[in-house]
């Protein structure tokens, strides 16, 4: 039999928590018993969770049995992450990892949360509750796709995270964009490799995946064509083919003079030769995480930046940042960076561009109709 649906009143409040003129009551599932949890509604809350956790046991196997009766959001998790995320051999294996990770913390958090019992107001309070800035757009986006599947199994009627806000309003980016004088700094401290590394994303806009993957067959009829990690799978406008102009055939000569040969554009003598290292395509290549590193610890030697906060400092990806505003100030047209960054959409290229200070727009003055009409009301 089907969980009874709550009153109006209770929805949004955790499984077996009640409040009746500000105070809230928690009804143990097993005994029928009631207990008083005060009138702080967060505080009531948070029990609730932990009783739930420790009291209801076998839920998710009694929904399987049952069908959509008492369904909760863990088995719903548990379900997409094996129809969408696990055998969906079209995402990168990061993105999988990254998939994993979040919905593990959702089912953590909610797990024992029934389907039929989730509201506008409950997804709302708890995004608020416990994400802020990039998380809570990425948490949000990810619980979207989880009650989407719920739909398409029958499982819910519609999507109550739909009409919450789309990202924190009220939060303000705290990394700091990385300044020309900043970048010469940390690339005087460099070693060759690394300057490689910094200049191919600096006049590529390349991040630190397309850095780390940039190969010399890669350059084809006079083009370094490279795939956008991130957007691969959603969009045409990941695969570009950069012309090599002269600024960019001199990174490559360089980088050919490090050490060792390498089939890889950025490429080092690793100190150390562990068993990750061989099962690389080439001992010499350099890792995502490996470049982000680097460039925290030469970041960190800059006094400029030391003095930051550390969530203030700027990482490796602002490089890209930073080489998108100086082509814009060369002349570049938004059209022209958009493709070089390999973007779908223009909003993002211009989220890249912001933040360098103010952007003055070019406007035309009055012609020569103004001026004639101006002189006609003289």
């Amino acid at each position: 039999m089907a969980a009874r649906p709550r009153k109006r009143k209770h929805r949004g409040l955790e499984p077996n928590l009640y409040e009746s003129a500000g105070y809230y009551t928690y009804r143990n599932p097993r005994t029928g018993k009631k207990h008083g949890m005060g009138s702080d509604k967060a505080k009531a809350q948070a029990a609730a969770r932990v009783l739930n956790a420790r009291l209801v046991k076998g839920t998710d196997l009694v929904a399987r049995v049952e069908g959509t009766g008492g369904l909760t959001l863990g088995a719903a998790i548990e379900a997409f992450q094996r129809d969408r995320v696990d055998n969906a051999t079209q995402l990168a294996a990061g993105t999988r990892r990254n998939k994993r990770y979040a919905l593990a913390r959702l089912a953590k958090d909610r797990g024992e949360m029934p389907l039929e019992q989730i509201t506008t107001r409950w997804c709302a309070e708890y995004l608020d509750e416990h994400y802020k800035g990039e998380p809570y757009r990425y948490h949000r986006a990810l619980l979207v796709q989880v009650f989407q599947y719920a739909r398409t199994k029958g499982w819910m009627e519609d999507n109550p995270i739909e009409p919450t806000a789309k990202s924190d309003a009220g939060y303000t980016k705290q990394r700091r964009r990385l300044t020309p004088g900043q970048f010469q700094a940390i690339y005087e401290q460099a070693e060759p490799w690394f300057q490689i590394a910094m200049e191919l994303a600096l006049v590529c806009l390349f991040g630190r995946a397309e850095v780390a993957a940039a190969r010399y067959d890669h350059i084809v009829d006079g083009r370094l064509r490279y795939i956008r990690k991130k957007t691969r799978t959603r969009s045409h406008s990941a695969y570009v083919a950069i012309e090599v102009t002269p600024a960019i055939e001199d990174i490559i000569q360089r980088s050919r003079l490090v050490p060792p040969v390498s089939p890889y554009i950025v490429h080092r003598v690793h100190q150390r030769i562990t068993a990750e290292t061989r099962a690389r395509n080439h001992w010499s290549r350099v890792t995502d995480d490996m470049l982000s590193k680097t460039f925290a610890r030469l970041r960190d030697k800059v006094p400029e930046i030391a003095r930051l906060e550390p969530r203030q400092r700027p990482t490796f990806h602002e490089i890209r940042s930073l080489g998108s505003k100086l082509l814009e100030d060369s002349g570049a047209d938004l059209g022209e960076i958009q493709v070089l960054m390999g973007h779908a959409d223009e909003s993002m290229t211009q989220h890249y561009l912001d933040g360098h200070g103010i952007r003055w727009q070019d406007a035309k003055g009055p012609g020569k109709g103004m001026a004639a009409l101006l002189e006609g009301v003289s």
